[in-house]
């Protein structure tokens, strides 16, 4: 990370939490073995963070992981977000935060996560509707794989074998979880756009994007998602940004980690 990214991801932990010395506390190991970081925004949410969840924090509210910086001119218009792999919640009360206007739909499928977005939802009577559901590419169920010692878990995926760091296959745990499709999700809630899709579902974003179908993707105008590579064909980054590209989004990429990247995609015209 450069310096100034650094600075300014300083300055956006300063803008949206009163209690922003925390974060610094804890980084520095002045804090004895917390088992929460309570954070307060400035417009009141209490976020308690579990500690193993930082990497996530800084990612969210920090680097701004799912935002483009075109797009913040357009933040308070966002009527529609869909978080796709919702885990604790944090993005979800990042966009309560950042799109004061916005009505949130956050899918999490893994039950230890959705309780604890669920009860942030409730603590602090969010715009988000939570739902214990995966996303694929049709309604019904779906096999992921975890760790099953890891709480709160960021790494529940459709990988058999996940690229990177892995498991043991004593730790794996395979479950199984209510899957609904996005052309499901919009006919059910009844929306007629949305203004920014966030992925984050460890290998699923090729199922749901390839199988929903161009005359929907239309309606949604900003999309921000977290791509892993898998072994199948068509699951890479430059075949699902060209999938989008012929739909018409404009699109740009960046690295995010050793084995993901980001895929940004866009309308020309996306108010």
């Amino acid at each position: 990370m450069k310096q100034w990214e650094r600075w300014q991801g300083y300055g956006r932990l300063i803008r949206t939490f009163r209690n922003w010395p925390l974060y610094f506390r804890h980084r520095r190991g002045l804090l004895r073995q917390p088992t929460v970081l309570e954070f307060h925004t400035r417009r009141g949410f209490r976020l308690p963070l579990p500690p193993a969840r930082i990497g996530d924090f800084h990612e969210i509210f920090l680097s701004h992981h799912y935002l483009l910086p075109a797009w913040s001119r357009d933040l308070r218009d966002f009527r529609t977000v869909i978080d796709i792999g919702a885990n604790i919640g944090l993005f979800s009360l990042f966009a309560a935060e950042r799109f004061p206007r916005a009505k949130i739909l956050a899918f999490e499928p893994w039950e230890e996560n959705f309780r604890f977005l669920e009860k942030l939802v409730r603590d602090n009577r969010l715009p988000v509707l939570p739902f214990r559901e995966a996303l694929s590419a049709t309604s019904g169920t779906l096999s992921l794989h975890l760790p099953r010692s890891e709480r709160f878990s960021s790494r529940a995926t459709i990988f058999p074998r996940p690229p990177g760091p892995s498991w043991s296959s004593q730790e794996d745990l395979r479950i199984e979880v209510p899957s609904v499709s996005l052309e499901e999700v919009f006919r059910r809630e009844k929306l007629a756009t949305c203004d920014l899709l966030k992925m984050d579902c460890e290998g699923s974003e090729y199922s749901i994007l390839y199988g929903t179908p161009p005359e929907l993707l239309a309606r949604i105008r900003r999309m921000a998602i977290e791509v892993h590579a898998g072994s199948a064909p068509g699951e890479t980054l430059a075949s699902l940004t060209a999938h989008l590209s012929a739909l018409g989004f404009l699109t740009t990429t960046r690295p995010a980690t050793e084995f993901t990247a980001m895929l940004y995609a866009w309308r020309r015209n996306p108010g």
